[in-house]
Order: structure tokens, then sequence, then C-alpha cells
């Protein structure tokens, strides 16, 4: 993916988990790295994110997705399934537009956002 990226235009940004393997090799390829998190996703205490297999993997109340989100973008990190707080770099927020609510999600991170003066913009 990275050649291809590469070969396609470098200056295309490569989105992946922070601490992902894909995101090493972006930068080791010297293209833009851009770490995503995701707003309505379970992390483990590792950093990975819940599988979905477990009933706990996905967020559905917006409140709560708020909260998870603006931890993120406010304190650099993210509460885990077993209450451990982790640190976690998210330039990217990913609300999965599939989810059931994922308006009311979105809508809910921005309200959040303009509320505590966190900007949103693009990072291309």
């Amino acid at each position: 993916m990275v050649d291809a990226v590469k070969s396609v235009d470098p200056g295309l940004p490569i989105l992946g988990l922070p601490g992902s393997e894909v995101l090493r090799l972006t930068e080791e390829a010297g293209l833009r790295a851009v770490s995503e998190a995701f707003a309505d996703r379970a992390y483990n205490p590792d950093g990975t994110l819940v599988s979905r297999s477990q009933p706990t993997a996905v967020l559905h109340d917006p409140a709560e997705v708020a909260e998870h989100v603006l931890r993120m973008a406010t304190e650099g990190s993210v509460r885990a399934i077993d209450g451990s707080i982790l640190k976690i770099r998210a330039e990217s927020i990913c609300v999965h537009g599939d989810s059931p609510g994922a308006v009311a999600m979105a809508t809910a991170v921005k309200s959040a956002f303009e509320g505590a003066g966190v900007s949103i913009g693009s990072f291309l």
C-alpha cells in the first residue's frame, strides 16, 4: 500500500492505527503518516481495538462517544476496557458511517469539540 501511494501521489497521507506497522513503513518511505483513532470503538489495554466479536467492542451512546473522543483530543489518552488510561496520538478521528446512530455520534463529537474549543480541520 505504501508503495502504491508513493507511486501515485507521494503527497497523499496514509492513515493507520497509532503504533502500527503501516505507519512505521509510511514514515520510513518519507510519506506523511496520520495516526487515526476510532470514536465508536473500544480499546484494549495494549492500545489495540477490542475485537468486534466482543459485545463491548463498539460504542453506541453518543454522549459516551463524545467523551471518549474529547479525551483523545484534549488529553491525548483513551480509557481502555479495563479502566486503564492509555496515551494515544490521534490526528484523525473516525466515526464509522455504517454504525447505527453514526450521525448522532458525529453530531455529539462536533458539539463536544466546539464546547471545548477543539478545532476541526483537514489534515491534507
